[in-house]
């Protein structure tokens, strides 16, 4: 639930702060931006130090990074400051989905039922996250922005550290292994998923930021909520009937199609002229959402190196996360300009190029 969070909530503190949303995007960017490299970072040190301890320690910087960001807010700090410690944030959001995602290989054997177990994270997830946004906003309309940060990072400490505590967290190890310096990088497959999911994450980055603005303009950015709420609900669905069967072809071609399919999706939004109609075709796109990140989950399994399998996922959320990152500063700058048409148009451009590269490098 916190991560559904933090993209709204630290967007309504920063343009809260700042006054503008290209500004707010940047520190939203930096938030995102960092924690890209800390999934990495904390996925390689689970792989050889065990979960416990990399999480817990996670869990304590997280909230003090936090705590950081929001006092500079209060106080009024330049948009450096407050990137600044949303990078600290970031940084050290703990890697719950990734130790999550290692435990299946312990717990499942068989390779078709783990990409049901990958459908069922992806369900939980958006289970979880369908109504955060709509949560930042009812916290924001009774107390403020900074508050809704703070329930999120208070709530992805105790999730951490509870997760920690778990019979199946504690057992888990990593397998012994040699890789260089790049970790799971070092395989050509793995830089394409990871490629391909990058122009994902950009896109949805572009629309996160573009959803709050299109609220803005008919009288408040925080009644997005909603909107993330029917995207989620999209994605909700989406992962229920994805992980209900099997599906023919093989995987990259999946991947293909569903890229293609968002490509289309985040352009259409551009014809939306009333929130309603906004909502049904976010709908409509976010089907596509949970399946993709299923897919790409399932490729590791084909393309990690041995004995990588917590670094390699993380590897692959740096990849949705440096990309929602980047998108989120692209889409506070298109929004501030052209307008909310050319942010979507330019996220089912994104998406497009995703697609020719999955295509193009099989």
């Amino acid at each position: 639930m916190p991560i559904g969070m933090f993209g709204l909530g630290i967007l309504l503190l920063a343009r809260d702060a700042t006054g503008s949303f290209g500004s707010a995007g940047f520190v939203v960017g930096a938030f995102g931006f960092v924690n890209a490299f800390g999934a990495v970072a904390q996925g390689r040190l689970m792989d050889r130090l065990g979960q416990g301890s990399v999480l817990r320690a996670a869990a304590v910087v997280h909230v003090l990074g936090l705590s950081a960001l929001v006092v500079a807010a209060e106080a009024g700090a330049s948009t450096v400051v407050l990137a600044a410690a949303a990078a600290v944030g970031g940084s050290s959001l703990p890697q719950l989905p990734a130790a999550m995602r290692s435990l299946w290989g312990m717990l499942v054997d068989d390779a078709e039922l783990r990409q049901t177990a990958y459908a069922l994270i992806a369900i939980v997830f958006e289970v979880s996250v369908i109504g955060a946004p709509a949560l930042v906003a009812g916290i924001v309309a009774l107390t403020s922005p900074a508050v809704a940060v703070l329930v999120g990072g208070g709530a992805c400490a105790v999730a951490a550290v509870g997760f920690s505590l778990t019979g199946a967290s504690r057992r888990w190890r990593g397998e012994p292994h040699e890789v260089g310096w790049l970790g799971p990088l070092e395989s050509r497959g793995m830089r394409v998923v990871v490629v391909v999911l990058t122009a994902f994450g950009t896109a949805i980055g572009v629309v996160q930021v573009a959803l709050p603005a299109f609220m803005a303009a008919r009288g408040s950015a925080a009644s997005a909520g909603f909107l993330f709420a029917a995207l989620s609900a999209g994605s909700l669905t989406g992962g229920l009937a994805y992980g209900a069967r099997s599906w023919p072809g093989d995987l990259p071609a999946r991947l293909v199609a569903l890229m293609a399919g968002l490509a289309l999706g985040w352009s259409a939004l551009a014809l939306a002229q009333a929130p309603l109609p906004l909502a049904a075709l976010l709908a409509v796109a976010g089907l596509l959402l949970a399946p993709t990140t299923v897919v790409g989950s399932a490729l590791l399994d084909r393309v990690a190196p041995r004995g990588t399998a917590t670094e390699a996922f993380g590897v692959m959320v740096m990849g949705l996360v440096a990309g929602t990152a980047a998108g989120n500063a692209l889409g506070g700058q298109l929004v501030e300009g052209p307008g909310f048409e050319a942010a979507v148009l330019t996220a089912g451009g994104v998406a497009a190029g995703g697609a020719l590269i999955a295509l193009r490098i099989r």
